[in-house]
């Protein structure tokens, strides 16, 4: 079995304890809940990583005979893609077989394809954030800043997803059995739409905090060949570019602020950035990204005047630098828990704020080729 290791700064290892929870409920439902990047989001999709929105814990699937509910999926939550991904949650010590559970989950996709709507959908995400004390409309902005056509039409797409059968089935455990890792691997490898992953989340404790190792099994290149995406409004989409993002911002903003976008975007230019646009429907964005710091933009800026910093998206050092500059470079907010926020200011909030912004961004990427 293997062991994790805290290193102290004089060369010493000390291995830490392995514990199990004795409270699924407590100690894996809820922490995936209010931590949810530990279903490893960066290992499913490297290439763009998963950033998730909680829809619901402990929902009610209904019965095919009847309609009514039968069954509770531990969560269920979506990605920045509207992928609907069902997530069941087992103890080291749960002793039900590993075909009760597959067979469990596969009840639970089936069915919620039959049965939910995007209106119950809504509904679910909606309770879920207000009970956090959140609107939904500011967390589908942190799970997708470039998404700009409501939540309406978000959960349509989570909806029609659905009806194809583009959903993800995630199996977290504390240990992942040979027998189960075989089953899901097999799955995955024959499921041209669905994806069936299995992620072990090892848990240690030292006297001072609790680390957590989220694996992910099942998702080998291969199975990834085999994936085919339907995109279900892809004809939607439109690309964006320098040219179509000015001219549409000129048709919102008066003369002088078209002035501040233009100047914004020569000297992202003039700082070498790679300058990415989006494919927003209704709102255009560009997205300035140096590799050398992140693969993904530091801050995106869209045509209805917004600005966001794109925190969650960088590795932590350079989130930490990143918002190090901006506060001492702007009198923009920045959240205690910036590490899952993507702040979002309107223009008004930030016109004045723009070469502050340039400057952080300039101290940033100072030295970089």
């Amino acid at each position: 079995m293997s062991k994790a290791y805290r290193i102290f700064e004089d060369g010493r290892t000390v291995p830490l304890d392995r514990i199990h929870v004795r409270n699924e409920e407590r100690d894996l439902q809820r922490l995936i809940e209010n931590n949810p990047d530990l279903l490893a989001g960066e290992q499913i999709r490297p290439e763009d990583p998963c950033r998730w929105l909680v829809v619901g814990r402990e929902v009610a699937v209904p019965d095919p005979e009847n309609g009514e509910d039968r069954w509770s999926l531990d969560l269920f939550f979506v990605d920045q893609q509207a992928i609907p991904t069902f997530i069941e949650c087992k103890r080291f010590q749960d002793t039900r077989s590993r075909r009760e559970v597959v067979a469990q989950m596969l009840d639970y996709a089936a069915n919620a394809n039959y049965y939910w709507d995007k209106e119950s959908l809504r509904y679910m995400a909606e309770t879920t954030a207000k009970a956090a004390g959140e609107e939904l409309d500011v967390r589908l902005a942190t799970l997708s800043p470039e998404w700009d056509e409501g939540a309406d039409a978000f959960f349509q797409r989570v909806e029609d997803n659905l009806r194809e059968g583009q959903v993800r089935m995630v199996f977290l455990l504390e240990e992942a059995p040979f027998q189960l890792r075989s089953i899901v691997d097999f799955l995955n490898r024959q499921m041209e739409r669905s994806e069936v992953l299995l992620i072990e989340a090892r848990q240690y404790e030292d006297s001072e905090s609790r680390i957590v190792v989220p694996s992910l099994f099942g998702y080998t290149e291969e199975a990834r060949r085999v994936k085919r995406t339907i995109s279900v409004d892809k004809g939607r989409r439109r690309s964006w570019n320098r040219e179509r993002f000015l001219q549409e911002v000129s048709e919102k903003f008066p003369p002088k602020d078209v002035q501040l976008f233009t100047l914004v975007l020569d000297q992202l230019e003039a700082m070498n950035a790679d300058m990415s646009w989006g494919t927003g429907a209704k709102t255009g964005s560009t997205n300035p990204k140096w590799h050398q710091l992140s693969q993904k933009s530091l801050i995106s800026i869209y045509t209805d005047g917004k600005l966001s910093l794109n925190f969650p998206w960088l590795e932590e050092d350079v989130r930490k630098k990143f918002r190090m500059e901006i506060e001492n470079n702007t009198r923009l907010s920045v959240p205690d828990d910036y590490r899952d926020k993507y702040p979002i200011f309107p223009l008004p909030e930030w016109r004045d704020e723009a070469n502050g912004v340039l400057g952080a961004i300039r101290a940033l990427t100072a030295g970089l080729q």
